[in-house]
């Protein structure tokens, strides 16, 4: 048994030898809480740091001379060389600006991602964010350059809309967040995606209130969802959330150009659901018999839009049940129908 140990311990100390001759590393750290080893493993020495601002400063030189494939090259070898150097930062950064001067956006963002990435205390972090959001604007509005095989000018809508989002994720309380939502939704519209139009848009308006896009959010609410209303005949979910929405403008924005716009937008939409609750109160009057029921739709319409001509034949549809009147004759034939 002793002999059995003692091989076993000889044994563990041979690998732990070949680890640390290997890669430096010290196991008896995992004992003794010693952790520098592992920590030096993420951290470039001062000569790696000294050698990679050395290649930064010359190739920023090329880059200032004009060669930028030169320069691109040389950040390269910085990035490939020298991973946890602070120049590699500088030099990813300077390469995503090669790419975006040569239209290579997905390549840009990428390059710039990786710096939020690797480098989280990267001074500049606010030039980054800025970068990104200019490459997947870039995206959205098709702007012209090398993209693969696809053609200058193709909106790539479906990619534009991912960066969006990791902006949102890389800087959520920077500027660019809110613009990045709204873009999302802009995006989303023209895809005829008006779910993911207003998720953007409600995360706009829920996580950033006071921003100077907030009008406009609550604006493209109340249009998207009014743009999902088919008729008086269909469900009006969509219906009352464009009142809501329209309400809460004229509400929280008293003050917009838009006021007026906004107003009438307001009122189609109340006249389309009163003409909607009319509807309704009219079969169960002329189809059913159910005058309670038609009483209850019809005062619907008139709290709704009371100055709607919607709001005139309800309140005559409800004198005619007062006075007695009796649907008419066409009314009880196809009652009768459908009775049957």
């Amino acid at each position: 048994m002793q002999r059995t140990l003692s091989s076993f311990l000889a044994l563990w100390l041979l690998l732990a030898s070949s680890l640390h001759a290997e890669i430096g590393l010290n196991p008896f750290s995992w004992f003794s809480g010693d952790d520098e080893d592992i920590v030096s493993l993420n951290i470039a020495s001062a000569a790696e740091e000294a050698e990679a601002a050395s290649m930064l400063k010359h190739g920023k030189g090329q880059l200032e001379a004009g060669s930028t494939g030169s320069a691109s090259r040389t950040f390269k070898k910085i990035i490939k060389g020298y991973p946890n150097a602070k120049a590699t930062a500088d030099a990813r950064y300077y390469r995503a600006q090669i790419y975006m001067t040569e239209g290579r956006w997905v390549k840009a963002f990428r390059n710039l991602q990786e710096i939020i990435a690797r480098h989280p205390n990267y001074e500049n972090f606010d030039q980054v964010i800025s970068s990104q959001f200019d490459c997947a604007t870039a995206l959205m509005e098709g702007a012209r350059g090398r993209i693969l095989w696809i053609i200058p000018g193709f909106k790539q809508y479906t990619e534009a809309t991912r960066e969006f989002e990791q902006i949102v994720r890389n800087a959520p309380y920077s500027d660019y967040a809110p613009l990045s939502l709204m873009n999302i939704a802009i995006v989303s519209e023209r895809q005829d995606k008006p779910e993911e139009a207003i998720d953007a848009l409600d995360r706009l308006i829920n996580y950033y209130p006071q921003s100077m896009l907030a009008p406009d959010a609550y604006y493209n609410m109340a249009e998207t969802y009014s743009n999902l209303v088919k008729g008086a005949e269909y469900d009006q979910g969509s219906t009352r959330q464009a009142i809501s929405y329209y309400e809460d403008f004229l509400i929280l924005f008293p003050q917009s150009k838009h006021l007026g716009e906004v107003e009438s937008n307001l009122d189609s939409m109340e006249d389309l659901l009163a003409r909607s609750q009319l509807s309704l109160g009219d079969f169960y009057y002329n189809y059913r018999s159910n005058n309670t029921a038609a009483l209850v739709f019809y005062n619907e319409t008139i709290t709704i839009a009371p100055e709607s001509q919607a709001a005139e034949e309800a309140r005559q549809r409800i004198a005619d049940i007062e006075a007695g009147v009796k649907p008419t004759n066409s009314a009880s034939i196809l009652r009768k129908i459908l009775s049957d």
